[in-house]
Parts: C-alpha cells; sequence; structure tokens
C-alpha cells in the first residue's frame, strides 16, 4: 500500500488525485491521505467506478503549506496529510509514502516519525541523472540539505553506492565527489575535506569529477551537498528547456535519449522507510511515476541491509 500526500504540490489536490487513480487502475493500491468529503467527492465525480479499485481514503484535514517553516508545521499540524502519509509508513500500515508537497516539511517528518538509519545523522534526496553514454549516474543530496559537513557527504556517498549496488545490481559502485577540478586539491573547504574521507573508505572511489565528467557517465553516484546539487539539478533542467526552445525539433530527440529532467520523483535515502520526493510542479503523470517507484522502491529495500558505516 502507497501512502500519497493528497494535498502536496503546486496543483493539489487535482493532479494528485489524478496520478493516484491512474496507478490504482495498474493494480498498485493506495492510500489517500487528505480531507475526507473532499477527495471522496472528488472520486465519485470524476471516477464513480473507483470503489472497484485498490484505493483507501484516509481523513487528514490540516495542510502544510509550501512556505511553512518545516520543523513548526510537522509539530504542529500532525492531522495534515502530510504528517499522518508519513506516520502510515511508520506504522507499517502503508510501505511507502509519495509527496510533492513542502520537500522540508517531507524530510524533517519523515527523519522525526520514520527514524534515520544508524550511522545516519541525515537524509538525503537520490536521483538518476542522465548521461551520454547510456547509463543514468545517481546523484546526491539534490536539495534536502543545503548545509553540509564533510561526515554527512562521506554517509550520502555510503548511502549512493548501497542504493546503486542493491537497485540497479551494480556491485562496487564507481562514487565521484563533485568539485570544480580533478586534482585532489581543487574545492571548498567541504570539498577537500570530504575528499580525504572517501580516499581512505572502503568504496570504490573515483575521485573529484566535474559535472561535464557526469553527464558522460564516467561514474555511477556522484555525492555533494544540497546546494550544489539542487542548482546543478536546475540548471540541467534549464538547460535542456532551452534547448527545446531554441529548436522544437529538438525535443523528440532528449526524450528519446533520456536527457529529460527527473521523472515521477527521487527517494529520500538514510531514513527508515521508502519516501518518495516528487517536485512541487509535479504533473498527473509525474505522480503516477512516482507511485510506481515507490511500489518498485518498497519491494526492493527488502534486499536493503542496516547500512554500518565504518569508523573514519
Amino acid at each position: 500500500m502507497i501512502a500519497v500526500d493528497v494535498m502536496g504540490g503546486d496543483f493539489a489536490p487535482d493532479v494528485v488525485l489524478q496520478g493516484a487513480v491512474a496507478a490504482a487502475q495498474k493494480s498498485i493500491p493506495v492510500t489517500l491521505f487528505g480531507p475526507y468529503d473532499l477527495v471522496y467527492q472528488w472520486l465519485t465525480t470524476r471516477f464513480p467506478s473507483w470503489h472497484t479499485y485498490p484505493i483507501t481514503i484516509v481523513d487528514a484535514p490540516q495542510q502544510i503549506a509550501m512556505d511553512e517553516e518545516s520543523v513548526a508545521a510537522v509539530r504542529s499540524k500532525t492531522q495534515s496529510s502530510l504528517v499522518k502519509a508519513v506516520a502510515s509508513v511508520a506504522s507499517k500500515e502503508c510501505s511507502a509514502v509519495i509527496s510533492a508537497g513542502n520537500s522540508g516539511a517531507l524530510m524533517v517528518a519523515s527523519a522525526l516519525i520514520i527514524g534515520m538509519r544508524d550511522g545516519i545523522n541525515r537524509p538525503a534526496i537520490a536521483g538518476f541523472l542522465p548521461t551520454s553514454g547510456g547509463h543514468p549516474v545517481l546523484a546526491l543530496d539534490l536539495g534536502a540539505n543545503t548545509e553540509c559537513r564533510p561526515n554527512h557527504l562521506y554517509q550520502f556517498a555510503h548511502l549512493g553506492s548501497e542504493y546503486v549496488a542493491n537497485m540497479v545490481n551494480k556491485p562496487a559502485p564507481l562514487v565521484g565527489l563533485l568539485s570544480n577540478g580533478h586534482e585532489a586539491g581543487k574545492g571548498s573547504v567541504l570539498t577537500k575535506e570530504t575528499y580525504a574521507l572517501l580516499k581512505g573508505s572502503s568504496l570504490n572511489f573515483y575521485g573529484n569529477v566535474e559535472p561535464y565528467d557526469l553527464f558522460q557517465g564516467k561514474v555511477d553516484v556522484v555525492v555533494c551537498d544540497g546546494f550544489a546539487g539542487n542548482v546543478m539539478l536546475k540548471t540541467m533542467e534549464s538547460v535542456v528547456s532551452l534547448c527545446i526552445l531554441l529548436d522544437s525539433s529538438l525535443k523528440g530527440k532528449i526524450a528519446d535519449k533520456g536527457m529529460h529532467t527527473i521523472r515521477g520523483g527521487a527517494p529520500l535515502l538514510g531514513v527508515k522507510g521508502c519516501v518518495i520526493v516528487c517536485h512541487g510542479g509535479a504533473s498527473a503523470q509525474d505522480i503516477e511515476d512516482a507511485i510506481s517507484m515507490a511500489y518498485n522502491t518498497s519491494k526492493g529495500d527488502e534486499r536493503s541491509k542496516t547500512l554500518i558505516l565504518p569508523e573514519k
């Protein structure tokens, strides 16, 4: 059962419900968290036969707005769609949760309610980015933590390596550290100190990588702080949009090559459960894809063992 935050996102609840129903029509069981009367009326009006699909409604009368302060919102709005959806994973009523709502609140709720995995201080948003080589590279953190310490990036590297090994079935994936140059001495204080930690780790560490190397597919995992990762992701999205704007004929070619933005959502790694973060402007198709991702990932999580980090 996949928990869906009906009230999360720029176009909620319509787009979220459309995507959820589409997923349910493909036999993926979903539990919709939102104001009961609103959700029931929407389903009854738009999809009169919704009862024939694996859809459940749970009343969640409160909503966390996109601009609310995360910690305060999670603590004060315990009856919100986001908090109750996350809590259903902690209680094992649902196997995974997806939300296109306040990503900061989703991260805080997941860490506080579901809990963090052993040896991990902060969760990280991870996502597969396209490469010219044909195989995507897992990048993290893509926006959960704008300020990080070296030990956080060290933990992200282990999380990313484990995720690729389990979900893509690629043992000992090659891990790179995002920087402004290949040399070990390049980068900020954060990058230099992280480099030293990763070089002395048990990971298959490639070294520093520049964005050019990343999109050529030279590594399988790339780690960075959430500020750099989010800027990199949005830059990639903007460049793709600009190319299509300048030459509309490129749209099909870009789609064929997989050079589009991250579809659906991105997993929040480091918490003791499956949490999928969706873009605030997610479409109905994105929501459906995120639910499918959550469904498949939650099954794959059974292959993932408790992560024990070696001493640094």
